[in-house]
C-alpha cells in the first residue's frame, strides 16, 4: 500500500512523531480505506483528544490526509483519515537529506579542526584555537592537553555519509 516504505519505518516515524499512541494509530491507519477519530479511539483506546493530537502531527509532516464531509442528522463536519503513501516516501526522503546535510557539516568540521583532550573521561575535547587559550591546560581539571587523533570519527562520518548518499541515489 505505501510503496518502498516498510511497516517497520513507518512504525518508526510513527513512533517519534506520536510515541506509542502514534505506532498505535498507525498500525490501524494502514489497515483501513479511511478511518475517522472516534473510530480510532475506539479501536485503540486512547482518548479522543490524543487520537485528534496525533494525527494533527501526522497531518503536519503529510503523512496522513483527511477528507471532511458534513453529517446530514447532526450537521456536524465528520473527518475521514487516510494514510498518504506517496508523501511517507517523500517525508522518509527529506529526513535523510536533513541527516545527510548535518553529516556534512559535522565532516567538514571535524577535517579542518585539531583537537585536544586530557585524556580524563570527564572532559570534552577542545580545537586546537581553545587549547592556545588555555594554555594547553584542561579548562575542567586542569590536565596537560594533549593532541587527540579524530581519523575514527572522520571514517564514521565518512561511510555513514555514502550510505545515505547510496540510499538516496537509489
Amino acid at each position: 500500500m505505501y510503496s518502498s516504505v516498510n511497516d517497520e519505518t513507518l512504525d518508526q516515524i510513527a513512533f517519534i512523531l506520536g510515541g506509542e499512541e502514534g505506532v498505535q494509530i498507525i498500525d490501524i491507519i494502514k489497515s483501513v480505506e479511511e478511518i475517522t477519530v472516534e473510530e480510532l479511539a475506539e479501536k485503540t483506546d486512547i482518548q479522543i483528544n490524543m487520537v485528534r493530537k496525533v494525527l494533527y502531527k501526522f497531518y503536519n509532516h503529510s503523512l496522513v490526509t483527511s477528507r471532511r464531509f458534513r453529517d446530514k442528522e447532526t450537521g456536524w463536519f465528520i473527518f475521514q483519515w487516510r494514510l498518504q503513501p506517496n508523501l511517507i516516501e517523500a517525508y522518509v526522503t527529506g529526513m535523510k537529506q536533513k541527516i545527510l546535510r548535518k553529516l556534512q557539516s559535522r565532516l567538514r568540521y571535524e577535517l579542518q579542526h585539531e583537537f585536544y583532550h586530557c585524556g580524563n573521561s570527564g572532559c570534552s575535547r577542545i580545537t586546537f584555537e581553545d587549547a592556545m587559550d588555555t594554555v594547553f591546560k584542561c579548562p575542567v581539571c586542569g590536565e596537560a592537553l594533549k593532541p587527540l587523533d579524530n581519523e575514527a570519527s572522520i571514517d564514521f562520518l565518512e561511510r555513514k555519509i555514502g550510505e545515505i548518499e547510496r540510499e538516496l541515489d537509489s
